[in-house]
């Protein structure tokens, strides 16, 4: 089912962020009127009323008659496995994304879709500038921030560059040409209900078909073990088509491309991040990059917000915003970025079941030896985890005592980690207004 497919029937849009707001806008600019759901309906229809102007009505998903709805776009953050959706479905509804709507309409055209647990963001922004810098036209969209819808309209680029959140994928219908998967660990399990339809939900995109060309991280055993029978995979990271050698260079096909070292953001994961998108790349267009992009575009790439992102240095202590590291194996890996450096991480959020033996696993492995702060909910809880791992644990009411409490745990040429390691409690505004929280106590930000 296509874009004009869905349109050409009773529609409702469920939920009304970025992406449920970019579907509504092109229903109403095509004529149609999709019936507006939303969890919250007055502060939607708020958001609805500045994007398109005038008064549209928004209902609760529980006062819809979903018997009179053919279709049901929901949002990535409304869970595929909420009652209503099954509700819907048993009344005869087909249920999907903007995301399986837009890779319908799209099956055609040169897509280069990246997913997994962490490093898709990065890997994406990288894979972009590499194109762009080899002089090709793209567009970089989707679970980055840009909703796939906003392309509708306008002219066809050279290439797409598609992130694609687990949420996304679930509903997924047609696999993209081309899949570059960073890593695989639990995640999202109050979403998704347990790790394993995670993961199948995750490898939808993969899975959909018919088969594409896939580029997995061959340093994670996860990722390795659930693509195995895979007919068209490549490998990249530690070995594989596109590697790192020994001198540290990146490598593709044996050709050396960049060296590594000029990746000016920090931690191994990113070096693996760059043969994500080296590989991404060279499967899509059947070469590899030319090494003045390569070059190019790691020399003008200073990362992403909020993900292991260096804000400066004060009294000689670094400061790092990693605020969308949201699980355990996210944060276990911005810590190992730090090796040999004084450390001190601020963890906590809300608990989404994940195990966070990774994380400890980490800091109990980090030399010289980690401090946590950790923040509300429960404190407690992530706390207990790690007091036999770290030199000290304490707890903090909020962002702004963490950083005062980790100012005088660090000495001097120490690292300030805010990598929480688990996911923004209810009304906690998301992870970019907890950077900007950081930012704000670590004195980066003007108040």
């Amino acid at each position: 089912m296509n874009l004009d497919e869905v349109l050409a029937r009773r529609v409702a849009v469920w939920g009304l962020g970025a992406e449920g707001l970019a579907f509504a806008d092109l229903a109403v600019r095509r004529g149609v009127e999709p019936v507006m759901v939303d969890d919250r309906p007055d502060e939607a229809a708020g958001r609805l009323s500045a994007a398109l102007g005038g008064h549209r009505a928004v209902v609760a998903p529980g006062d819809v008659d979903w018997s009179t709805v053919a279709v049901v776009v929901r949002a990535p953050g409304v869970s595929r496995y909420r009652p209503e959706l099954a509700a819907a479905g048993t009344a005869g509804a087909v249920v999907t994304t903007a995301m399986a709507l837009w890779l319908e309409d799209h099956a055609e055209q040169p897509v280069l879709a990246i997913t997994g647990t962490k490093g898709k963001s990065t890997t994406a922004a990288l894979a972009a500038d590499i194109l762009e810098a080899d002089r090709r036209s793209v567009e970089l969209i989707g679970n980055i921030g840009v909703p796939v819808l906003d392309t509708y309209g306008r002219p066809m680029p050279d290439a797409f560059v598609v992130e694609v959140s687990s949420f996304q994928a679930a509903d997924v219908t047609r696999s993209p040409g081309v899949v570059v998967l960073t890593s695989l660990a639990p995640d999202h399990l109050d979403w998704h209900g347990d790790a394993e339809t995670y993961y199948r939900d995750k490898l939808h995109l993969v899975d959909a078909g018919p088969p594409g060309r896939l580029a997995v991280y061959a340093g994670n055993e996860e990722a390795l073990r659930r693509t195995a029978g895979h007919p068209d995979r490549t490998l990249f990271g530690p070995q594989g088509r596109v590697r790192v050698d020994d001198d540290g260079w990146v490598e593709a096909d044996g050709e050396r491309l960049v060296d590594s070292a000029r990746l000016r953001v920090p931690g191994r994961h990113n070096v693996w991040n760059l043969c994500g998108a080296i590989a991404g790349i060279l499967l899509l267009t059947g070469a590899p990059p030319s090494v003045a992009a390569v070059e190019a575009a790691v020399d003008g790439f200073a990362g992403l917000p909020s993900r292991c992102h260096v804000l400066g240095e004060r009294d000689g202590r670094t400061y790092v915003d990693d605020a969308l590291a949201s699980n355990p194996f996210a944060s276990a890996t911005s810590v190992e970025s730090f090796a040999g450096r004084p450390l001190t991480v601020i963890v906590g959020g809300a608990d989404r079941g994940v195990d966070p033996g990774l994380l400890v696993a980490a800091l109990g492995a980090h030399r010289p030896s980690a401090a946590a702060v950790v923040l509300p909910p429960d404190p407690a809880r992530l706390g207990s985890a790690l007091v036999d791992t770290v030199t000290r644990v304490v707890p903090a009411a909020d962002l702004d005592e963490a950083v005062v409490l980790a100012v005088g745990l660090t000495p001097p040429g120490g690292v300030i980690l805010f990598s929480p390691g688990a996911p923004t409690p209810e009304g906690g505004g998301g992870y970019r207004e907890r950077s900007r929280q950081f930012a704000r106590a670590a004195g980066f930000v003007e108040e």
